[in-house]
């Protein structure tokens, strides 16, 4: 994850509008929805190419797609993602098309793109409170969204990560965190233990919601 943002930001920076120099603006990009579909894992040591394009974008959101591949071509990770540019002073949504003046080859679309719909189980298997600390947050004083899958993914426990590897993910990001939050990490784990649903609130308010499908290693 980490990896594909910085390659984003690689390019955005080319045109000024990567996160910091959009801050200078008071501007934000915030992440709104992730797919992944992974067909096999790095090993330590491995030489990747990470590869990124904006594919389309419309009034509000902007759409990016991502893959890793080896050095042989072979494709392993492939996300797509939704962003939208935040006022942040103001807190509210911006149009893409007025504030950024390279569009990297993006075909503007009228249609919003649908990710997968994931709904809130009515039961957890698992529950933690989670501690936010200074690196965790990103130039818009938020929590970095990366953060979000390794705490969900953490919660599992070091026994399903070992034994198991994620196939695809979904994860929609409803509200952002900051410093001062106290984040409650939510687990459901289906009957034969393969699919996974996360969640993560702030009191009463949900700041991010995820459906992971894996497969045994």
């Amino acid at each position: 994850m980490d990896a594909m943002i910085l390659t984003s930001e690689k390019q955005l920076h080319q045109s000024d509008s990567d996160s910091s120099e959009m801050v200078k603006r008071g501007l934000g990009w915030v992440v709104v929805q992730y797919h992944m579909d992974v067909t096999s894992m790095p090993h330590l040591g491995q030489k990747l190419n990470v590869r990124t394009r904006a594919t389309s974008y419309n009034k509000y959101f902007f759409y990016r797609d991502f893959w890793i591949d080896d050095l042989e071509g072979n494709n392993m990770v492939k996300l797509e993602s939704a962003f939208v540019i935040m006022d942040v002073n103001e807190r509210k949504m911006v149009s893409a098309s007025d504030k950024l003046t390279d569009m990297f080859g993006a075909k503007e679309i009228t249609k919003i793109k649908r990710f997968p719909r994931i709904k809130v189980p009515d039961e957890f298997d698992i529950k933690k409170n989670q501690q936010i600390g200074y690196y965790n947050i990103d130039v818009n004083r938020h929590v970095n969204n990366s953060y979000y899958f390794d705490w969900m993914v953490d919660s599992l426990g070091i026994d399903f990560v070992e034994k198991h590897r994620v196939k695809t993910m979904d994860i929609k990001y409803e509200k952002e965190l900051n410093i001062n939050s106290h984040p409650e990490v939510f687990a459901k784990i289906s009957d034969d233990g393969l699919v996974t649903k996360h969640w993560i609130k702030n009191g009463d308010d949900l700041n991010v919601i995820a459906e992971m499908s894996w497969e045994d290693k």
